[in-house]
């Protein structure tokens, strides 16, 4: 990849990432490991990737001004999520002729959970019935949820209601929150995700992991997925239709549903490394993060080779309001078949992500078990 703005004395892009949480700051360390450099723009000097990267710039992501000034800093721009207007972002790539992976005018096909599912809709993927809610006559007497269409995570956003009544309670809560829509409960036996990265050339798949949700967030992930190479390759053969059609590069992952009788229902998406792969730093030999920005950089991508056979990811996640205590997490994690990963945040509230603990070798599920009992974060 070459643009106006190459400098690098490897030949590698500097790569500039919107958004400074901790995806974006494995991003940078994994692109900084191949030898290359990346700025990052955000809210604040001391968000986790601003420790880590190559310069930090300090703005608003909806001042087309302050992303220009950033886009001209940079050859290529990447994404730590998906909550800005893909429509001001593509401006802010086509005026500083700076591309932006993956492009605009693709992830707006799913940049909110709405414009997803139709989206996944016409492609005639198995889904979970929905639809949009304009007023509390659209609403219908079974139990589902209710979804703010952009901007939700970690459950936040999300209303599980069991009738019409509940629904027409929340509803009135969450009207001027933006579009809203209704998604029918289903039964599943398991929550899987699958994570792949591609570009023009070549698209690479991680091995599907299963993932355990807690309250509408992931506690922990787990590999095998046990489930068959049938349903392994049929989430593939989906996510293969799907990219085809987006047309983009870089990394993309999926959340399904496995029902009880197998079938395979796809649930949401996300154009960018994604919790449920922090497992491949220590389960494969390339991480979603290296390949990631492989596919950012114009670089070949790695066909991920397992180095180990089985593997937990654990969340850490807050348990207190208060000053975080990174030396006694890691005085409590002394186990020789663990790694953790801290994402360099001062302060813990309820429920934050603070880290990760990768587990494997023996008895790793009821260790991993003991860790959320009992580890306060």
């Amino acid at each position: 990849m070459q643009n106006k703005n190459m400098s690098t004395t490897e030949d590698l892009p500097v790569i500039g990432v919107l958004g400074d949480g901790q995806l974006a700051m494995m991003m940078i360390q994994a692109y900084q490991d191949l030898g290359g450099r990346a700025y990052v723009f955000g809210g604040s000097d001391d968000g986790p990737a601003s420790t880590v990267a190559d310069k930090v710039f300090i703005g608003d992501p909806s001042n087309l001004n302050e992303l220009e000034d950033f886009f001209n800093a940079v050859d290529v721009v990447t994404l730590e999520n998906e909550f800005n207007d893909s429509e001001l972002l593509s401006a802010a790539s086509s005026r500083c002729a700076t591309p932006l992976l993956p492009d605009p005018k693709r992830f707006g096909l799913i940049e909110d959970k709405l414009s997803e599912k139709r989206f996944f809709q016409e492609l005639g993927v198995s889904l979970a019935e929905f639809f949009e809610i304009n007023s509390s006559d659209d609403l219908i007497d079974a139990p589902g949820y209710l979804k703010i269409a952009k901007g939700g995570y970690d459950g936040i956003g999300t209303y599980k209601v069991n009738n019409k009544a509940d629904a027409i309670a929340i509803y009135d809560t969450i009207k001027s929150s933006g579009v809203i829509l209704f998604e029918r409960t289903i039964e599943f036996e398991k929550e899987l995700s699958v994570i792949a990265v591609g570009n023009k050339d070549e698209l690479v798949f991680y091995p599907i992991v299963e993932t355990h949700q807690e309250h509408g967030t992931c506690r922990y992930v787990s590999f095998p997925a046990g489930v068959s190479n049938a349903v392994e390759q049929q989430a593939q053969t989906q996510v293969s239709a799907i990219l085809a059609k987006l047309g983009t590069s870089g990394l993309f992952a999926f959340e399904f549903f496995l029902s009880k009788d197998g079938q395979l229902i796809i649930n949401e998406s996300a154009p960018r490394p994604h919790n449920s792969g922090h497992i491949t730093l220590d389960l494969t030999d390339c991480s979603q993060f290296e390949n990631h920005m492989r596919a950012i950089a114009g670089l070949p991508l790695r066909k991920p080779q397992l180095v180990k056979e089985s593997m937990t990811m654990i969340n850490l996640l807050g348990t207190k309001n208060g000053v975080f205590d990174a030396q006694e997490i890691v005085d409590n994690v002394s186990d020789s078949e663990s790694s953790i990963t801290l994402y360099r945040k001062q302060e813990s509230r309820i429920k934050r992500k603070m880290g990760h603990i990768n587990i494997w070798g023996q008895d790793q599920q009821q260790r991993a078990e003991e860790l959320v009992r009992t580890l306060e974060v």
